[in-house]
């Protein structure tokens, strides 16, 4: 109170330790809710909808697992989804991957669909087999010299339709259509009595499909399959030879691509029927 008798509003004395009180409470508040927000961003970044194919490095398989008594082998890729990144973290870190490279490609939601349609699908890997057996007894009945046939139709088509479906029990746990270059040249080995790795001295795969007049169409996962390829010491590898239908797009050039970037040391070989095929094995040293 003034001399004058007037009372004069004080503002309050600032507590310093209360404000340091109050401060270092808001902190602990905001470290504890940062602490629970944290995973929740991760949880909802982890488990959010990315779908992406995944493909493992390549294997290569002798054709005796299909019943075909050959020497060489075709190349597999074991691919499946990964919903999001929790899922692509797995597939890293799961048990079942024993090392190599692992390519994720990117989905939209329909592909997704349109993959599991494909991997239940047999009627293209049947389709691949089919045809490889046709060609392989097709160039395995025609005389090299004379070129006409040393059987008769009825005889080539017995020949073809028991062959066949003694095939078609070792490929029942198989999905794809790409083994039809492979299966065919491993018959063409059977049924001339004919051993294109010298004993095992070349080591040949390759990967292809079988289609009509035994020609070789393109095929998927093949940079994994050729990172396989190199892992398992194969001398020789078989692929599509189509850049003069698909360019740059096509197996031919990715497979150089690939080549090029991992210095592989195998030996490419692009072709466009099973004949080419069998007629650069044949002049192998």
């Amino acid at each position: 109170m003034r001399k004058d008798g007037k009372v004069v509003n004080r503002m309050p004395s600032r507590n310093p330790y209360l404000f340091k009180r109050i401060f270092s409470i808001h902190k602990e508040h905001l470290l504890i809710f940062a602490l629970l927000l944290i995973p929740a961003i991760a949880a909802f970044v982890a488990t959010r909808p990315m779908p992406a194919q995944y493909i493992l490095q390549g294997e290569m398989h002798p054709v005796k697992d299909l019943g075909v008594q050959g020497s060489v082998f075709f190349a597999s890729v074991q691919s499946g989804i990964a919903n999001n990144l929790l899922e692509r973290w797995n597939v890293y870190s799961s048990e079942n991957v024993s090392g190599g490279e692992i390519k994720f490609e990117s989905l939209a939601p329909d592909e997704v669909d349109s993959y599991w349609k494909e991997l239940t699908e047999t009627d293209t890997l049947k389709y691949s087999a089919m045809q490889a057996v046709h060609a392989a007894t097709e160039l395995s009945v025609i005389d090299s010299e004379t070129g006409e046939a040393t059987a008769t139709f009825s005889n080539i088509s017995e020949l073809e339709d028991a062959r066949y479906a003694e095939l078609l029990t070792h490929l029942q746990e198989l999905a794809g259509n790409s083994l039809g270059l492979m299966t065919g040249i491993g018959l063409y080995e059977e049924a001339n009595n004919i051993d294109f790795s010298d004993g095992g001295r070349h080591k040949i795969a390759g990967t292809g499909t079988m289609e009509e007049y035994g020609d070789v169409g393109s095929v998927g996962g093949l940079e994994q399959k050729l990172l396989g390829a190199e892992a398992a010491k194969v001398d020789l590898f078989f692929v599509p030879a189509d850049y003069e239908w698909l360019g740059e797009e096509g197996n031919e050039a990715e497979a150089a691509r690939v080549q090029k970037e991992h210095r592989l040391k195998l030996r490419i070989i692009p072709v466009e029927t099973l004949e080419d095929a069998i007629v650069y094995l044949k002049q192998l040293d």
